[in-house]
């Protein structure tokens, strides 16, 4: 995994934005925008920085063996091919079905059917998907 996708990640899991991060470490945006991209290479100060703001050394941000340990959602976005509208809804889905599965207004049959409900959704349009091609 590499430096971006790192850097990415970590600013999702802190609910940060980029630029809100970019202010955090007293530069802009286009520079922050520069070092995801790989266009340039942050300073040793502002590489310091950015470590101690999302609390991991540079080698762990800086080695692209190692990698964070993602969960399903977060593996979601990390392998969605692109950022689209599609995908802004299927994380609000992802986000409401956490609420609703976590949340007592379902009882536990309820929230079987449910799931069951949206595995059929899900079978129906790898079906029809095959039937298509």
């Amino acid at each position: 995994m590499n430096f971006s996708d790192k850097v990415e990640i970590l600013l999702r899991r802190k609910n940060w934005k980029k630029t809100e991060f970019a202010d955090k470490l007293g530069i802009t945006y286009r520079a922050l925008a520069n070092y995801l991209s790989g266009a340039r290479n942050p300073r040793d100060i502002i590489m310091k920085k950015i470590c101690d703001e999302l609390e991991v050394s540079r080698e762990f941000l800086l080695d692209e063996n190692q990698s964070l340990i993602l969960d399903s959602e977060e593996r979601f976005l990390h392998k969605a091919s692109e950022e689209s509208e599609d995908i802004d809804r299927a994380m609000d889905l992802l986000k409401d079905a956490r609420r609703i599965f976590n949340g007592r207004g379902l009882i536990a049959r309820d929230k079987k059917s449910l799931f069951n409900c949206l595995s059929e959704i899900y079978f129906d349009a790898i079906t029809n998907d095959r039937n298509n091609n």
